[in-house]
């Protein structure tokens, strides 16, 4: 959640706690009034009456008259209130309530219904009226369930009010100072943001309080660190790989001038050796025809271990006809039950030599999964200069339609050593890659490197 709106969202939640104990505390204080108020009545009720008694008994009333209620009746009730004499005897019982105004002690229907449950039942008091040891009945006083519910709810609606306002108004101000305080958290945020998607370049400016100016010093020190061990990683990176492929072409051209050179004077030393035996020792035909055949699948053998180590393609014709030349050679093995492609723009040919040998590699081993794992019917390779960025980058692409279980299985490889290679050669172009299995099915692989670092 938003931080401001957290802490909006917190002082609502403590603010609404505060109204609630204010409103209880008001409940409660209007409750122990009434309840007051009854005891009192009570008590001057059971005095009135124990008066008259005493009178009765001393001959000075007469017994009818008991109760004399005027005596009662005559104290000033509060709006609302009751008090009923229950005597032993039922002719002898009297009640008497006062009136209220029920127009302007008006409460909604929850909350009298609610206050008549938990509260005014225990609002009612009650004396037994007992006389010179002889109990002569009881005094109850109470209050009607409407005036209480209203004089209640008259005590507390002008503080809900006055608390919606306030709490508005402190969530207003609140929003609006966190929102004003939190404007370098943004800044923070962007930084984080950028670092994570791999800008090392960005740095954070200075900020006045002291808490955020020490994150922004360490966020920048961090960031300058990592810069620089990216830096010197991926230097470190591509001349390691710059100098496997630099061997590897030097042990591709010894082995092409060296050892295919002899072995293709010790084939035609054998078709010379076959046709002398002809004639002069027939017996050594067969042998001197093994010789050749040797020698022959030795020179094969030979061809497709120079074009491991360093396809003459590269050097000859160049990346793009060399990875088309490629592609047709997968077009070729797979006879039909998987289609590969491949689309070029821009620029390629104007690469250095060892990073068309990267780019070689990664479309190489690609291909090869795709065909090994994918059971893909389409494998589109797609590679391009983008000229239009304020940097020129190269921007490679190898997608597969991976169809049935192997469409997932085609990212199975990629977590062993063909991944880790071709991770080797895109830090080595200071690039970043990306493989996953494609929302609308298949695989894909996305290379993407700066030209201003290939030929560095």
């Amino acid at each position: 959640m938003d931080l401001k709106w957290l802490l909006v969202r917190r002082i609502t939640l403590v603010a609404l706690a505060c109204f609630l104990a204010g409103s209880g505390l008001a409940l409660y204080m209007s409750a122990r009034d009434a309840k007051r108020q009854n005891m009192d009545l009570v008590e001057l009720a059971s005095r009135q009456l124990d008066l008259q008694l005493s009178r009765i008994a001393r001959s000075t009333d007469i017994p009818a008259r008991f109760p004399d209620w005027d005596l009662v009746s005559n104290y000033a009730l509060q709006p609302g209130q009751c008090v009923e004499f229950s005597a032993e005897e039922l002719s002898r019982n009297r009640s008497s309530c006062a009136g209220f105004d029920a127009t302007s002690m008006t409460a909604p229907s929850w909350f009298s219904a609610a206050y008549h449950l938990l509260v005014n039942s225990h609002l009612s008091a009650a004396k037994p009226l007992v006389y010179r040891g002889a109990p002569r009945g009881s005094i109850v006083a109470t209050f009607d369930p409407a005036a209480t519910a209203g004089r209640a709810w008259a005590t507390i609606a002008p503080l809900l009010g006055l608390s919606a306002v306030l709490v508005a108004a402190l969530c207003l101000v609140t929003y609006l100072v966190v929102d004003r305080a939190l404007l370098p958290a943004r800044d923070i945020l962007t930084g984080l943001n950028r670092l994570a998607r791999g800008d090392l370049s960005y740095r954070l400016p200075a900020f006045r309080l002291a808490e955020l100016q020490r994150i922004s010093e360490v966020f920048n020190a961090v960031s300058a660190e990592l810069q620089k061990a990216t830096s010197e990683r991926a230097d470190l990176a591509r001349r390691l790989v710059d100098m496997q492929e630099q061997e590897r072409r030097h042990i591709a051209r010894e082995l092409h001038d060296d050892v295919a050179q002899r072995l293709a004077a010790l084939n035609a030393l054998a078709a010379s050796i076959r046709k002398s035996a002809q004639t002069e020792a027939p017996p050594l035909v067969n042998e001197a025809k093994d010789l050749e055949r040797m020698a022959s699948d030795l020179m094969i053998s030979l061809r497709r271990t120079l074009t491991y180590l360093r396809p003459q393609e590269i050097d000859d014709l160049g990346l793009v006809q060399s990875l088309k030349a490629l592609v047709e050679q997968h077009n070729r093995a797979a006879r039909g039950r998987t289609t590969y492609s491949i689309e070029t723009a821009g620029e390629i040919e104007q690469l250095r030599s060892e990073t068309s040998a990267h780019v070689y590699r990664i479309v190489q081993e690609a291909l090869t999964n795709a065909s090994k794992h994918a059971n893909a019917r389409r494998v589109a390779v797609s590679l391009t200069r983008d000229a239009e960025s304020t940097e020129e980058r190269i921007k490679l692409s190898v997608v597969d339609d991976g169809a049935g279980s192997a469409a997932t299985g085609s990212s199975a490889p990629l977590a062993g050593v063909g991944l880790v290679g071709m991770r080797e050669r895109v830090a080595a172009l200071s690039g970043k890659l990306a493989a996953g299995p494609l929302p609308s099915g298949g695989f894909g692989l996305q290379v993407e490197f700066p030209t201003s670092q290939q030929g560095a």
